[in-house]
């Protein structure tokens, strides 16, 4: 008799023209690399856990089958390790051509059932590792070996979230953040495993996730993101709407007493105080730091300043806002003169008087 040739059309609903097997076991692909922030760290060690306790499964599973029946038929999918990630929407259809008798029947059967004949696309619909075996028998009563496909079924979508490098500093409910932060996305599956990481920015075409990203506009912005599993899982798109403060906040240095310009030089008056004041029209003002002189370090402005010693000042102020932006120092030059004048009397022809004593306040006799 003739050999006969057996061919496997499998076609699949949702998955057309890329439901090849994959050789490889599941793993976690979060996308996301060593560059990314510190803080991802944590996130992105559960998602290798996760991804490990997948593939332990699949190594008992694949482990079991090859010592229980290293000769079997129906160990050869297994033994080659052809892994076919799915979810139970997935469908497969099957064929087959005798160049002899012909084809009488086609059957299959999952993992632990009985062969039933073809007649309608198959779905799996419990999740987890399993095996459709198949055969095809030709009218001469020639039953095929039967070959063994090894499906992963899936249908968990992963876990995806945003973490910034910076925290948020939140206004109004609304997160304000510098244009210095950035942002990696972090997806889990426990199942199969992340295939892919999808993000867009404001009105920007999605693109796919592999390193922290950064935000370039000023004023608020829109992340959008989505992970895929090797099944073909996707979740649903998050997003997060983001007020980027690129903008410096203000600060000057006001008198309570209008200075006076004598010879070029600015004098304050006697009783005279220096206020700071400080704004910010986007995440607010944070603090205000103000250094007098010589001070080595700013320190925290709390009150209305006086100086009192005699001579030449600089006040120097700045102001920072809450995420983080610091304004230009701006700096007040005065003279403070604590020395009173002093006047002389004369005759109106020139000569010169004896002078007075100096006054002294009238002392009160106080009675026994």
């Amino acid at each position: 008799m003739q050999a006969h040739k057996y061919t496997l059309a499998i076609v699949t609903l949702f998955l057309a023209g890329q439901l090849s097997a994959q050789t490889t076991e599941p793993k976690a692909n979060t996308s996301t690399k060593d560059a990314a922030v510190k803080k991802t760290e944590s996130t992105s060690e559960q998602v290798k856990t996760g991804a490990d306790t997948a593939e332990t499964k699949v190594k008992e599973i694949l482990g079991e089958k090859k010592e229980a029946t290293p000769a079997a038929p129906s160990s050869v999918g297994v033994a080659n390790k052809e892994i076919l990630f799915i979810t139970s929407q997935t469908s497969f259809t099957l064929e087959a051509k005798d160049d002899s008798s012909a084809v009488d029947f086609i059957e299959w059967k999952p993992k632990n059932g009985e062969f039933r004949r073809f007649t309608q696309p198959i779905r799996i619909s419990e999740e987890g590792m399993t095996e459709i075996h198949y055969r095809s028998v030709d009218k001469a009563g020639n039953a095929e070996t039967p070959k063994v496909l090894v499906i992963y079924v899936d249908n968990t979508a992963p876990r995806v979230s945003l973490v910034p490098s910076e925290q948020f500093f939140f206004l109004d409910g609304v997160p304000f953040t510098s244009k210095n932060n950035s942002y990696a996305i972090i997806a889990e599956d426990k199942q199969t495993g992340v295939q892919s990481i999808q993000y867009s920015i404001n009105s920007e075409a999605g693109k796919t996730y592999a390193e922290p990203i950064k935000l370039e506009k000023g004023g608020a912005n829109v992340i959008k993101y989505s992970a895929t599993d090797k099944s073909g899982n996707t979740s649903p798109e998050s997003s997060l709407i983001i007020s980027v403060d690129d903008v410096k906040p203000t600060v000057e240095i006001v008198p309570s007493l209008p200075l006076v310009d004598i010879s070029g030089k600015s004098y304050a008056k006697k009783g005279n105080v220096f206020y700071v004041n400080a704004a910010d029209k986007e995440s607010g003002v944070k603090k205000v730091l103000v250094k007098l002189d010589a001070e080595t370090e700013f320190r925290p402005y709390t009150e209305a300043i006086k100086v009192e010693t005699q001579g030449e000042h600089i006040l120097r102020a700045i102001a920072i806002d809450n995420v983080g932006n610091q304004s230009e120092i701006v700096e007040l030059k005065f003279n403070v003169d604590l020395t009173p004048p002093s006047s002389i009397i004369q005759k109106a022809d020139g000569a010169k008087v004896v002078e007075p004593a100096k006054s002294e306040p009238a002392k009160t006799e106080t009675k026994p």
